[in-house]
């Protein structure tokens, strides 16, 4: 039996980052996983969808070329989807070639691929296919996969996720998401400029939940403008197949009964934790039908066992992954001193325009602090979107009483980028006027958080 000082169940971005640095420590690791090494990031959702959507951008800056001053252009007769997915493979394939398993074996990683996957036969023996390793400790990072959608009867219909999408080579005619989230919107508004009939189907009142009020505003309307049609407070009650090949969809919209037939649907409804087979309780390691349980030092109920990522996170971002890897092996490796804190968790949506986020939004600091104080700038006033001719979005800063920064919601060109300085300026706790008193360069995106900081200053020096 070969012996490990850690075990990683789960090669995906914080199975890499934990087995890496454990392995960087001096520390011998088997790293074992189910599939291909790289995980969902690579394979079926950061690397794959954001080469679509960088795609589908072009595709439609292309119609926009009138407008820039250039001759016109109409490359819907030219579009070929098959190859827009050959270059998402591509893309993905190239990625991949610095994550196949020679490349960690050559490390001194020992590298276990098995369909089967790991399963626990007690806190420090687990079992890969036919072969028992021990470890001393473990790190769960297996990630989560597609809650699938409500089907009762008759022939499953052919449902599409995160994982499948990227094997079409035709274009759907039309297609419905069920759930109206992140995964929704990015693809969705892509397929919508490809020329796809684009539905969305969200239970709550508004799409984007997670986002400011006004950014799931302005989120609708863009996408409305382009042709994405949006159903909310509609419920998926069932889904049919049809002979031919179609699906029929039931629902239930504030409380009348509807139908509709469309070509594909793509079940966009959360996350499960990757969890079957695992055989949790041998190793006394406790969970529920969302996550793995831990404390606040990513531990489980088993002492030796640590789990971090989409199995056991709210946050389900491929950065989080990362950063919690590094908390677990810390605390692995030193006695449990370093938190899993997740009061500043930056994250970013792809759709054009781009939505960044930071802190808390303005609703949630008005149900945690008394006073509030809230600053927002047009991306119309800065000249950088000017010059881009993507003018439509805004930053909006979140502030207490004394003007201590809470968070940051931005929508336009490139807004996942320009967040960043809020996260840098929260973790360090920096005066709002350390903030304003920074050089930015000129005419850059970023110039719109001096703009914001500078204005707000000048409205209470005139109060």
């Amino acid at each position: 039996m070969k012996k490990y000082d850690l075990a990683v169940i789960g090669a995906g971005s914080g199975g890499l980052v934990a087995a890496m640095t454990a392995n960087r420590r001096g520390l011998k690791v088997a790293m074992i996983e189910k599939n291909k090494i790289g995980g969902e990031c690579t394979h079926a959702g950061c690397v794959p969808s954001k080469t679509f959507i960088s795609s589908a951008r072009l595709f439609h800056a292309m119609k926009k070329a009138e407008r820039l001053g250039l001759p016109a252009s109409n490359p819907d007769s030219r579009l070929d989807f098959g190859r827009v997915m050959e270059h998402v493979n591509d893309v993905v394939q190239s990625i991949y070639e610095y994550e196949k398993p020679p490349v960690f074996q050559d490390q001194g990683i020992d590298v276990y691929i098995h369909d089967a996957g790991a399963a626990f036969i007690n806190p420090t023996e687990i079992k890969i296919g036919e072969e028992v390793i021990f470890t001393k400790n473990t790190i769960i990072a297996s990630g989560s996969s597609p809650r699938m959608a409500p089907h009762s009867g008759g022939q499953m219909p052919d449902v599409l996720t995160n994982n499948n999408f990227w094997d079409l080579r035709e274009l759907p005619e039309s297609i419905v998401f069920l759930g109206g989230g992140v995964i929704s919107v990015e693809l969705g508004q892509s397929l919508a400029r490809f020329g796809s009939e684009v539905s969305i189907i969200e239970q709550y009142p508004r799409i984007l939940q997670v986002t400011d009020e006004k950014v799931g505003e302005l989120v609708s309307e863009v996408l409305g403008r382009e042709g994405v049609k949006i159903y909310t407070n509609t419920k998926v009650i069932d889904c049919l197949a049809l002979d031919n090949g179609k699906v029929r969809l039931f629902l239930d919209q504030n409380g009348e009964r509807k139908e509709m037939v469309v070509d594909r649907i793509f079940a966009a409804l959360g996350r499960v934790p990757n969890i079957a087979g695992l055989e949790l309780e041998n190793a006394g390691v406790a969970y529920n039908e969302f996550a793995i349980k831990t404390n606040e030092y990513l531990q489980t109920t088993a002492n030796n066992i640590y789990a971090i990522g989409d199995v056991a996170s709210p946050a389900k971002f491929t950065h989080m992954a990362s950063y919690q890897a590094e908390i677990a092996l810390e605390n692995i490796l030193s006695g449990n001193h370093v938190l899993n804190d997740l009061s500043i968790v930056p994250w970013a949506i792809f759709m054009e325009p781009e939505i960044g986020h930071v802190g808390l939004n303005e609703a949630q600091a008005r149900k945690k602090y008394d006073q509030v104080n809230t600053f927002q700038v047009e991306t119309n006033s800065i000249d950088r979107f000017k010059t881009e001719s993507e003018t439509e979005g805004f930053l909006k800063i979140v502030m207490d009483e004394e003007d201590r920064i809470l968070g940051a919601d931005a929508i336009g060109k490139h807004a996942g980028e320009w967040i960043q300085f809020f996260t840098l300026a929260i973790k360090l706790k920096l005066p709002i006027q350390d903030l304003g008193n920074l050089i930015f360069i000129y005419p850059t995106f970023s110039e719109i958080i001096k703009k914001a900081i500078s204005r707000y200053l000048r409205t209470k020096e005139n109060q």
